[in-house]
């Protein structure tokens, strides 16, 4: 897999929370959840023990109603002081051991005007311990039997000394068990409510608890997994088992150009056999054919027209039971990787050229001289008129240009290592344009105009390499203009650690053929050109850590523009203040 672009912190599933302790309560940790209980309990109070009072009032007109409804009423008065309670921040656990004693408090007021322990809503208890259990699970639920348990004898033993006479205690006085025996029905009902409620909630509390742990592993797992997908410089691509594009991350939104929006759930012949067919037929064989690819390439159409080259590798999706579940593509793109093999390779073609020329220059140079010496002796000591004249002037001009070709292919293949230094980049430029208006023969009917920042950045160059660099540039913008024009030269600040300078001409521009060739060594479009000026100056601005380029304008002519590294020196420092530049240097159409 490829690393991922951004230095981000390791990240993992987060820690589970420390467990809870036995005393705690289930939901006592939302408020919001007790407050939903506090309402629940009113709504079912309302409909059981309500509608059971309205039965009893219905069926025994004997019984006294009235104190009943006023307990109910009581208890939602519990409930409404408990929900003030949580609203005023007090802690929800003690809110809830107030509600549940208070509950038995009631249902043992209830049990009184019903009949007393032969009444029909004794069993108004196991509500009230099954609440218990839900709230404070198991503490809470023995809590409630226990003290159910003790209100029940409690009374019953009261009840039967006499000391307390329940209203419509006569009604139920006939069929009913032993006193002993109702006692140990009940209290055994009321534990087993309370010790099953309390495990069922404690269950319930455990199971809640892991679930909750395994949705925050779960969900740290998928946002971490997304992470690192979108932060992967390589493009990622899955497909399920019948070709429906699952998942893509942002890299490959990119590199396809395809919006990941678009292709979700489509097959994926609809979603890019268009344009990247080879990736789809890849995605797709590997699939049908149950098995993956090592690395290769294949090429992708982009919106420009251009083929670009991608770096692809296929690996199959299986689950536990070995089964197929689609296909993943990881792959990059190559567009880069092949520029740079191509100057590499141009690198390698230009320093065997170089020491070539070398070689070839060094062999010729030696016999050049010495036919060049004997025929200069010879012109001035025969003087020769007429046909015999201009052959011998002929001869002497163009052992100077075999002079020159043969000084380029020196300057070419063993140009020096540039001693930089702070220099001020305008004084140069300012001193090879007077250099270039002086020379009539290059200059004659051209306008050269020069235009600098106000204030000029130093820049850490070779001054002499750099002005061979300017006048190479500037001479062969003045020689494209045969018929005269307009040489611009722009030069200031871009605003990001860089300095540029433009030579604008008005010729005919850069042909097709010399766009690509054009800083080849020997490539020239002009009549008894070397083909090496160019390339000497491309050498040489490589060498300062720049870059040419170069396009045609709109209106007609062509641009070169060199870009250079600003360097701070101590030198610039001691200046005093620099005015900024209005605007950084721009080349307009």
């Amino acid at each position: 897999m490829d690393a991922v672009r951004t230095n981000a912190a390791g990240s993992g599933v987060k820690p589970a929370s420390p467990p809870v302790r036995a005393h705690e309560i289930v939901i006592t940790g939302d408020p919001r959840a007790f407050e939903r209980f506090l309402v629940l309990r009113t709504i079912v109070a309302a409909m059981i023990v309500g509608a059971g009072i309205t039965i009893v009032q219905l069926t025994d007109e004997l019984t006294q109603v009235g104190p009943l409804y006023k307990l109910l009423g009581l208890s939602v008065v519990v409930g409404a002081i408990a929900f003030g309670l949580t609203r005023l921040k007090v802690a929800v656990a003690k809110s809830a051991w107030v509600v549940v004693t208070a509950d038995v408090a009631l249902a043992l007021g209830i049990m009184h005007y019903s009949g007393g322990v032969g009444g029909q809503f004794t069993t108004v208890f196991c509500l009230t311990i099954a609440a218990a259990t839900f709230l404070l699970a198991m503490p809470g639920g023995l809590w409630a039997s226990l003290l159910s348990s003790l209100c029940f004898v409690g009374y019953q033993i009261l009840e039967a000394q006499g000391i307390v006479d329940p209203p419509g205690r006569e009604l139920y006085a006939q069929g009913r068990s032993s006193g002993i025996m109702d006692a140990y029905m009940h209290t055994s009902m009321f534990l087993l409510v309370g010790t099953v409620g309390g495990y069922l909630a404690d269950r319930m509390r455990h199971k809640g608890r892991a679930l909750r742990h395994a949705e925050t592993a779960l969900e740290q797992l998928r946002v971490d997994t997304n992470y690192i997908l979108e932060n992967m410089s390589s493009g990622v691509l899955v497909i399920d088992s019948v070709c429906r594009v699952v998942t893509m991350n942002l890299a490959a939104e990119e590199i396809l150009e395809t919006a990941k929006s678009d292709v979700l759930g489509k097959h994926i012949d609809e979603a890019l056999g268009r344009r990247v067919p080879d990736l789809a037929h890849e995605l797709v064989q590997s699939l049908s054919m149950e098995r993956g690819k090592r690395r290769h390439e294949i090429a992708a159409h982009a919106r420009d027209g251009k083929d670009r080259p991608l770096g692809i590798s296929i690996s199959l999706l299986t689950d536990s039971a070995d089964r197929r579940r689609g296909v993943i593509a990881v792959f990059q793109d190559l567009t880069e990787v092949h520029e740079m093999r191509e100057r590499v390779r141009k690198a390698d073609r230009l320093a065997a050229i170089g020491e070539l020329s070398a070689g070839i220059a060094h062999e010729l140079r030696n016999p050049l001289a010495s036919i060049s010496g004997s025929i200069e002796m010879l012109y001035e000591e025969l003087k020769l008129d007429g046909e015999n004249g201009r052959l011998m002037e002929l001869i002497m001009r163009e052992s100077d240009r075999l002079d020159r070709i043969i000084s380029d292919f020196l300057d070419f293949a063993k140009i020096r290592h540039p001693k930089r230094m702070p220099a001020r980049l305008d004084k140069c430029l300012s001193e090879t344009m007077v250099l270039l208006k002086k020379n009539a023969e290059k200059s004659e009917g051209i306008s050269i105009r020069l235009e600098c920042a106000e204030d000029m950045p130093f820049v850490y160059m070779d001054d002499e390499q750099m002005r061979q660099v300017f006048m190479n540039l500037a001479v062969n913008s003045c020689e494209a203009m045969e018929k005269g024009g307009t040489l611009d030269v722009v030069a200031g600040p871009t605003g990001a650690g860089q300095v540029r300078v433009a030579f604008c001409d008005s010729g005919p521009g850069i042909s097709p053929e010399g766009m690509e060739r054009l800083f080849e060594p020997f490539f020239t479009s002009k009549d008894g050109g070397t083909g090496l000026g160019l390339a000497i100056a491309n050498k040489i601005v490589v060498a300062h850590g720049g870059v040419i380029e170069y396009r045609n304008r709109e209106q007609g002519g062509a641009v070169f523009t060199i870009t250079l590294p600003i360097v701070v020196t101590e030198e610039r420092a001691t200046r005093g203040p620099v005015k900024k530049s209005k605007q950084p240097v721009t080349v307009a159409d």
